[in-house]
């Protein structure tokens, strides 16, 4: 099944469907608060920020702000960038030397304006109606933040799942889209539940600014601690069962490849472990931060290369509970290929 791209590539789009806007047309949506400003950390996505854009273009709301930060690109991102903002005065855009994506979208929030935020990774997109939809529901049912699916979608355009959150929390408590929740209702599965990701939430912006949520200044799971601020300080968290956000699956993807740097997800673990030490919720959350490095760690090692030195830091930075819930993690995976051999050689 073939997803609908709103574009291919920006070479491609120069002379032909290329969606632009005179300023003139915007005068009447435009004002001093936009309903959502919506951030883009971008680092050489050439082939890709064309499509970002264009879904952003195509919104059925108009009232937005669109915020560009270069993160010190040296393809041509930059000189695209430009090439919108001539044509569509909602776009602003940060030039900054390379500082990772964290302090990008950090540098971003300084200057949005919006009464609520949302974020777009430049090679993904959003559905026509997302942000229409979303403001709609927070506005409406008087969200902090508004949760919803999402697709996933290979470099061919194939979709290769939906990702339904009301599926994995279904268990810890009956999410409805009629009604709001709050993160305690999800207490279990708090710290990853949601997806850690920014991009499949809307949050108003009071939340962020006034409880100082913030990203992690790394380029590995820098999203986690600022969605698990957001969510923990949120009062009401709305849910759609739309999915309206499309997530590109490269194959070149900094988090499918094998890497030392891939290390860094220590940073975002203390980074999880100091909002919860500042929120007061240590004891609150002790079995639910132990699930999450249980979790985390799991996922993460595949992608790492000197995996008996990562292991020797994690015994060194967690607690004797938290060691011993990896060890069995990792005695029970080293069984895993002989179950399934045993299994293949049961049936055959």
């Amino acid at each position: 099944m073939k997803v609908n791209q709103v574009a291919s590539n920006y070479h491609n789009q120069v002379n032909c469907n290329r969606p632009s806007f005179k300023k003139d047309e915007l005068k009447g949506n435009k004002s001093v608060n936009p309903k959502v400003s919506i951030i883009l950390p971008i680092y050489n996505q050439e082939k890709y920020i064309a499509k970002a854009l264009n879904s952003l273009q195509a919104q059925t709301l108009k009232d937005i702000e669109i915020i560009c930060v270069n993160d010190g690109s040296k393809d041509k991102s930059l000189d695209i960038m430009k090439d919108y903002a001539q044509h569509d005065e909602r776009i602003r855009i940060i030039d900054q030397k390379n500082q990772g994506c964290g302090a990008s979208r950090n540098n971003g929030l300084k200057i949005a304006k919006g009464d609520y935020i949302a974020f777009l990774d430049p090679d993904d997109w959003f559905e026509p109606e997302a942000l229409e939809k979303l403001y709609n529901k927070a506005e409406t049912q008087k969200c902090d933040m508004v949760v919803f699916n999402f697709n996933r979608v290979s470099e061919s355009g194939e979709l290769l799942g939906k990702y339904n959150l009301k599926n994995r929390l279904q268990r810890f408590h009956d999410i409805k889209e009629d009604e709001n929740f709050t993160w305690r209702d999800v207490k279990p599965r708090i710290l990853g539940g949601l997806h850690p990701a920014s991009w499949n939430k809307l949050y108003k912006s009071d939340l962020i600014k006034k409880n100082n949520v913030h990203f992690a200044k790394s380029n590995i799971a820098e999203d986690n601690v600022f969605v698990f601020g957001a969510s923990l300080n949120s009062k009401s968290i709305g849910y759609s069962d739309d999915c309206l956000y499309n997530y590109l699956i490269r194959d070149n993807s900094a988090i499918r490849t094998k890497s030392d740097k891939n290390m860094n997800i220590i940073k975002s673990i203390d980074s999880v472990k100091k909002l919860i030490n500042n929120l007061g919720l240590n004891e609150e959350l002790k079995n639910e931060f132990d699930g999450y490095i249980l979790r985390f760690v799991s996922y993460h090692e595949k992608q790492i290369k000197s995996l008996a030195k990562f292991r020797e830091i994690c015994r060194k930075r967690f607690s004797p509970s938290q060691n011993k819930l990896l060890s069995e993690r990792h005695a029970a995976n080293a069984k895993l290929p002989q179950i399934i051999l045993a299994l293949l050689q049961k049936k055959g």
